[in-house]
């Protein structure tokens, strides 16, 4: 099996671009979270504007490699840890949908994947 992008959370293969992007989006919100900033304090400190924060976070804007780093740099960590991750692993392209359907707090959403990736092992 070869190695594909998955999902850090849940262990999903992703299959396309626009999957890449959502999981991106996630880590980019759980990172500035973590660093305890808004959308418009990491905005401000890389030249951009709130809502392009939201759209990354959204995965609906694509992220150049120099943007990459400067969200990196803005957030204290580096590039690689806004980057999905490279494992082979088996896929789940509902689990995301009915985490969002129950309404689930992060924690909760975060033990769900962590115990579905663990069995889908």
């Amino acid at each position: 099996m070869s190695s594909l992008l998955t999902c850090g959370a849940c262990g999903d293969t992703i299959q396309n671009v626009e999957q890449i992007y959502r999981e991106f989006g996630r880590i980019l919100r759980q990172r500035r979270s973590d660093a305890s900033l808004t959308q418009d304090e990491l905005a401000n400190k890389i030249g951009l504007v709130r809502t392009s924060i939201t759209n990354m976070e959204l995965g609906k804007q694509n992220v150049s490699l120099h943007l990459l780093f400067q969200l990196a740099d803005a957030l204290g960590i580096q590039a690689r840890d806004l980057l999905p991750v490279r494992t082979p692993q088996l896929m789940s392209p509902n689990l995301e949908r009915q985490i969002q359907k129950e309404a689930l707090e992060e924690e909760e959403a975060d033990w769900v994947r962590r115990v579905y990736s663990k069995s889908s092992s």
